[in-house]
């Protein structure tokens, strides 16, 4: 079994590296009681909190962000496991084995040569004695042998490849029939005991959540700026603030008129809704029933919406303001109907709103929804309708009546372009469907809207195989080793439970 070492071994300094992580601040041996020297236990395998530590000090310096406790125990329980599996299998490297590593290695070498001072300097600079730089090489041969046990047992034929690739990159070229829903709604009778019946089987999608109607004033800094007068003198006094030079001089009067009545207006309105604000606050409050005295007084719009419930979920699928929202559903404003404080809409637009009518949630009467009821029965049975009429469509031409259809025009796709359209079980079967002896395959659609028959005239395999084949089989063995690992794992944690000890992991995230 250890003819792997020469096959898989790591360069002695990448090994090293990984020995430091975990040991070198792993402090010495101590009698204690037992449990007290590890988080958790697996096997005769331990981990214990300068482990999670020292390779969570690693893991953030080399990826510059923050990692979690919780994630760095998770890697060092895989470890455990492996490193239990190892043992259980009895793979070990010799010290022979390790001599010949250490020895091979370039960062203790001179001239070719392996050179002992460089070797008793790292230990030194590491804290390690060679004892424990040995056992822990050990470990990190055995989990190393571990993984490429698990994955040397992976070999993909060509065969295997180019099945799987034809099954995923052969694009179909095919012709469909698109059977409308809606064509077929007026044929559906509709009457009082077919609704009831529907309205009986299908409640849940007829509760009513809370609705309301509302109705606002707006201060508009835009609108009021367009009712300031500007003077002449204030046009004049503008003009001549505009600084000029030799280089930049001053432009025409003329031409940049317009322009300086609106900023002057501008400023004007602003100044004006700051006072205007204050009335309408205190409007607002001392008539909390109505906004009609703040109409009459202020001369602004009373603006009703009222012509349908207005629920928090089609406030928020409107955009409609957060601090708006906010007042609207609140529960102090719903349960009084006040108006509410000016709310800031931004862009220099301030309102008072109060809501005019409640709709408490419940479930929709039969009365109530009559309507909805009506309209949803009609899809629904329009679309059973349709799909009868594919599915008739389907076999028809499967058994080689062919009927008259609508065909379209010839087009292609791709596996991962019908991934992308269709549901699981629609791309299962339009996968299945494979041209035999020159005849077309068919496969209907029918859990959608409007009901699809296709039918595949050919599959067409890539061209570039050669280059492609290579790629496919790695990938393969990438995803059979994994699943490989993940039952492995799966099935050692099943023989192994998890040892608590009396050291906790003390995750600064919870």
């Amino acid at each position: 079994m250890f003819h792997v070492v020469e096959k898989y071994k790591t360069p002695a300094k990448i090994i090293l590296g990984l020995i430091c992580v975990s040991f070198v601040f792993a402090g010495g041996y101590t009698l204690a009681a037992p449990g007290t020297d590890y988080i958790s236990k697996v096997g005769d395998i331990k981990i214990n909190i300068n482990d999670v530590n020292e390779l969570q000090r690693r893991y953030q310096n080399a990826s510059q962000r923050e990692i979690s406790k919780d994630m760095v125990y998770g890697a060092l329980l895989e470890e455990a496991y492996l490193q239990q599996e190892a043992k259980d299998l009895g793979i070990s490297a010799s010290i022979e084995q390790i001599k010949q590593i250490i020895a091979s290695d370039p960062g203790f070498q001179e001239n070719g040569k392996f050179d002992e001072t460089k070797y008793r300097n790292f230990l030194t600079q590491s804290g390690l004695s060679e004892r424990v730089l040995i056992e822990n090489m050990n470990k990190q041969y055995a989990m190393q042998s571990m993984q490429n046990l698990l994955q040397a047992g992976n070999v993909v034929s060509d065969a295997q490849a180019r099945q799987i690739v034809e099954l995923l990159q052969a694009s179909r070229q095919m012709q469909t029939v698109t059977f409308n829903s809606a064509s077929y709604a007026d044929q559906i009778k509709v009457d009082d005991a077919k609704l009831q019946t529907y309205y009986n089987a299908n409640k849940k999608n007829y509760f009513l959540p809370l609705g309301i109607k509302f109705e606002f004033v707006q201060l508009s800094t835009v609108e009021q700026a367009s009712k300031e007068v500007v003077s002449p003198e204030e046009l004049k006094a503008a003009y001549e603030q505009i600084p000029s030079t030799a280089s930049a001089p001053k432009p025409e009067f003329d031409k940049i008129k317009e322009q300086l009545t609106q900023e002057i207006q501008m400023r004007k309105g602003t100044a004006a809704i700051a006072k205007l604000k204050e009335q309408l606050s205190d409007l607002a409050f001392k008539n909390p029933n109505s906004l009609q005295p703040i109409s009459e007084k202020l001369g602004l719009k009373i603006n009703k919406i009222d012509q349908v419930w207005t629920t928090k979920e089609m406030a928020q699928a409107n955009n409609m303001s957060q601090p708006l929202i906010d007042v609207l559903f609140n529960n102090d404003m719903l349960a009084k109907k006040y108006n509410s404080d000016p709310i800031d809409m931004g862009n220099g637009n301030y309102w008072v709103v109060r809501v005019s009518d409640i709709r408490k949630e419940h479930q929709g009467t039969f009365q109530e929804m009559k309507s909805q009821i009506q309209q949803d029965y009609i899809v629904t049975e329009s679309q059973k309708l349709a799909v009868a009429a594919a599915n008739q469509a389907y076999k028809a031409e499967s058994s080689g009546q062919n009927p008259n259809l609508s065909w379209s025009a010839t087009s292609e796709l791709n596996p991962q372009q019908a991934l992308a359209t269709m549901s699981k079980d629609e791309f299962q079967a339009w996968m299945k469907a494979k041209p035999t002896n020159g005849k077309p395959a068919y496969v209907l659609l029918s859990n959608r809207p409007n009901p699809l028959l296709v039918k595949i005239q050919s599959i067409t395999v890539p061209k570039d195989m050669a280059t492609i084949l290579p790629q496919a089989k790695q990938l393969i063995n990438k995803n059979l080793t994994q699943s490989l690992v993940n039952n492995n794992y799966l099935w050692m944690q099943s023989r192994y439970k998890i040892k608590k000890g009396a050291q906790k992991l003390e995750n600064s995230d919870q």
